[in-house]
């Protein structure tokens, strides 16, 4: 088994092996010096022996060996070598240890005197410094430890082993167990510097990651502030306006009603509702929640019906819509996949004053492009990457509503990615733009296109319901709503009074609506558990909310998830599905 230190030491090797030639390279030039002087104490020690023109000749030698890679560009004036790779420079190195050590290993040999017990001692005591100082360099690079000790100590401690002297073989004998142990050591040396260098690496890697991450965090927390900051002025436009309106209307005559007025009030509720949508989708799209369901489709009925919904659009502003015609089929989530086209589309058409927009598929052998071209005004190449982020608009200072909010390219991005739809862009600033998806191909086969006939949108309803909300004003006006729509409606301010409603009830409730989060002892999973549990004849009980993922997860298995801001039209759509509609006279 590993030692955690052995993998991490492992993690990066090519890192490791090319810091490890740097440092044995450095190494070795600082021990030229080193080398040199001891080889001219070892020939001053032995200059009554030999001969000085024969000491110099071998020291001139050892000179050479060092110098000569450097001494033969200059002779041949070779330009300065282009940087080497790692593998390259550590075989250099291995070949250029072998010759040094030959060569000490050969003079120790040439230069044994038999008749002198000093000079082998002289020879024994260099070689043994030398062969221990070249440890710490050598350790970086074992391989040429490997090399470089046995190649400088061998052949001195065979010969003096030969001689018939007792203390000149225990020389011999001893030479070879420091060799021995040289190399033990070495090779625990060693590792410790691979260690040391991985973990040098690591600690690099780690500071590296805690930066990028450092900066990642100072750009989320300045988008944040960017998207807080926009999403409030978005917001406050239109409660600024409701404000002025209702003034309005307070200040009218008693009892008579502005209906332009209350039309204004109209739009600026649904573009709060609109905004606040938007955010919603993409909290829900960031935080998981939303689950793709791809499946083969054709997709020519999608590009018709969104050319259909969008042509009086286009032609209000004298454009032409058109779609060319296709029979390929795709796998996708239609329904995500129209969210992502209906949205390309409103940009297109908004920012579109002359031509037109349209829409096709090209084919590939791999995949389908569907696109979406315009005539409009076209995107600068350095914006194709801002205008996918948050309430970006490049073309509206002013913030114009009627322009947009900049949420719909980010909802765009998020779905595609999402569904795995790789989002491209080719635009040029009055030129036009070209968004496209690249969807995988599917083969020709059988779809539902039949939808559920939806339930009347004006027929009365009939049934008793219980509504469960503890925020004063939105239980009220809920009730009013409910009433409205023909419904006998009770209220419940928390879920232990809710509970008690359905034990209590001479009727039986055939609705409850309970928002989630509610003061007490019981929330709303709670509430609808006892109703389902004590109202036998219960037809419908669903959740009212505006968070929680993990909720959601929950309690969509065993409940309809109705998300605030609530459509009037989508909860009497699912009313009517569940109760039995009064039939008009």
């Amino acid at each position: 088994m590993k030692r955690p230190e052995e993998d991490r030491a492992a993690a990066p090797p090519d890192r490791v092996f090319a810091d490890s030639i740097g440092s044995l390279s450095r190494a070795l030039r600082g021990s030229v010096v080193s080398n040199i002087v001891a080889a001219s104490l070892l020939a001053l020690a032995m200059h009554g022996w030999y001969p000085t023109q024969v000491l110099a000749a071998w020291l001139a030698g050892l000179v050479l060996v060092h110098l000569w890679r450097p001494l033969w560009r200059a002779a041949v004036r070779q330009p300065q070598p282009t940087p080497l790779s790692p593998a390259r420079r550590a075989r250099r190195v291995e070949v250029d240890a072998f010759i040094l050590a030959a060569y000490w290993g050969a003079s120790s040999v040439l230069f044994f005197h038999a008749n002198s017990s000093l000079v082998p001692f002289y020879w024994a005591l260099v070689l043994g410094g030398t062969a221990a100082g070249s440890i710490g360099a050598h350790a970086h690079h074992p391989r040429v430890m490997w090399i470089f000790l046995p190649t400088l100590i061998t052949p001195f401690a065979v010969r003096a082993l030969l001689e018939a002297d007792g203390s000149t073989r225990f020389l011999g004998a001893g030479m070879l167990l420091l060799l021995a142990y040289l190399l033990y050591y070495g090779r625990q040396h060693a590792r410790t510097l691979q260690r040391m260098i991985a973990l040098r690496h690591e600690n690099s890697a780690l500071v590296d990651e805690l930066q990028s991450q450092a900066l990642a965090l100072r750009e989320a927390n300045a988008a944040k502030s960017r998207f807080f900051a926009a999403a409030s002025h978005d917001l406050r436009q239109p409660l600024q306006a409701m404000n002025l309106y209702m003034s309005v209307l307070q200040g009218g005559q008693e009892g008579r009603s502005d209906p332009a007025t209350l039309a204004r009030l109209d739009e600026c509720l649904s573009a709060l509702d609109r905004l606040l949508g938007v955010v919603l989708d993409l909290t829900r799209l960031d935080s998981g929640q939303v689950t793709p369901q791809p499946r083969p489709f054709a997709v020519q009925p999608l590009l018709e019906r969104l050319a259909g919904t969008y042509e009086a659009a286009a032609r209000h502003k004298g454009l032409q819509m058109r779609v060319h015609p296709t029979s390929a089929w795709a796998v996708s989530d239609p329904a995500l996949l129209e969210r992502v086209l209906a949205n390309l589309l409103t940009n297109a058409i908004r920012y579109t004053e002359r031509g037109g927009v349209l829409m096709g598929v090209r084919r590939s052998e791999q995949s389908l492009c569907l696109f979406v071209a315009d005539t409009g005004i076209g995107i600068a190449a350095e914006a194709h990457e801002s205008i996918f982020e948050e309430f970006v608009q490049l073309n509206n200072p002013a913030r114009d509503p009627d322009k947009g909010h900049g949420l719909g390219l980010p909802t765009v991005r998020r779905i595609a990615d999402l569904l795995g739809h790789p989002v491209e862009l080719r635009s040029q600033p009055g030129r036009g733009s070209v968004f496209a998806l690249r969807l995988p191909p599917a083969s020709r086969g059988s779809e539902s296109t039949t939808p559920e006939p939806p339930a009347a949108a004006t027929a009365p309803l009939q049934g008793r319901v219980l509504v469960v909300e503890d925020n004063a004003l939105v239980r009220d006006a809920l009730v009013q709503l409910l009433t409205g729509w023909g419904l006998t409606v009770q209220a419940a301010s928390d879920g232990d009074a809710a509970c008690a409603a359905l034990t209590q009830a001479s009727d039986a409730f055939d609705v409850v609506l309970s928002d989630w989060r509610l003061p007490g002892t019981r929330d709303g999973l709670a509430v609808l558990r006892e109703a389902r549990a004590c109202q036998h004849g219960l037809k419908l009980a669903a959740i009212l909310t505006g968070e929680d993922v993990q909720l959601l997860r929950s309690a969509g298995k065993e409940f309809p998830v109705l998300r605030k801001p609530l459509r009037p039209l989508r909860l009497r759509t699912l009313l009517a599905r569940y109760l039995r509609e009064s039939k008009l006279p």
